[in-house]
């Protein structure tokens, strides 16, 4: 068969279907070059499992707890939290809370600590010669006022005197327990405070309550 003479070769290469399957053809070899230049050059190395933390089943607050209320029987519940990030004194199952005294208000799902119960746990971190004693204040008003962590001076008069006696000066509220209320009001105080003092203290306290009222001013914090 005669070959093409060099003419017809010419005009086949400067065909518009010749020119546009050449330009195919350098896209297709362009893409493979850059899936080469991307590609790894070895086998990679499977990532290692990311490590599973630790966690502690703890005692959290099932809704929102007002301070000064007894805990009831479906006021807490049992989940799970990393253990690194509880704060000390966290509760676990098991450990007897019915009935106890909160110390301050908490928001649903917060974990429950000792030092947020009245009891062993509370008294227990006040250092050595400092109690926790109750004080009934004459006035329900003053006592809706106070909250923990509050400063007060509690003041001793009797009915014949003229002025108030200080008998505790600058002492911290630790709890200020409320009674179930069905008004739209919600809780409402019973009078009685709970405050840190020294055993001294506490003794002047008690003698007071014996033979005066007592009444309770709020200081600067």
């Amino acid at each position: 068969m005669p070959l093409r003479s060099a003419p017809f070769l010419s005009a086949l290469a400067l065909s518009p279907r010749w020119l546009n399957a050449r330009r195919l053809l350098a896209a297709l070899l362009a893409a493979a070059a850059l899936v080469l230049a991307v590609a790894p050059v070895g086998p990679t190395t499977p990532t290692a499992s990311a490590t599973v933390e630790p966690a502690t089943v703890v005692l959290i607050a099932a809704r929102d707890l007002t301070a000064g209320l007894p805990i009831g029987p479906d006021d807490l519940r049992s989940a799970e939290r990393m253990t690194a990030q509880l704060p000390d004194g966290a509760l676990i199952p098991g450990v007897d809370v019915v009935g106890r005294v909160m110390t301050g208000s908490v928001r649903r799902g917060e974990v429950i600590t000792d030092l947020r119960l009245l009891g062993p746990g509370l008294s227990g971190s006040l250092g050595a010669g400092v109690v926790a004693s109750p004080v009934r204040l004459v006035d329900l008003e003053v006592a809706a006022l106070l909250r923990p962590g509050d400063r007060v001076d509690i003041l001793a008069a009797t009915d014949d005197a003229a002025t108030a006696t200080i008998v505790a000066a600058g002492v911290v509220v630790l709890a200020v327990p409320l009674a179930e209320s069905d008004d739209p009001g919600g809780a409402r105080p019973i009078g009685l405070v709970v405050v840190a003092v020294d055993r001294d203290t506490a003794s002047r306290l008690a003698a007071a309550a014996a033979s005066s009222i007592l009444t309770a001013t709020l200081l600067p914090p």
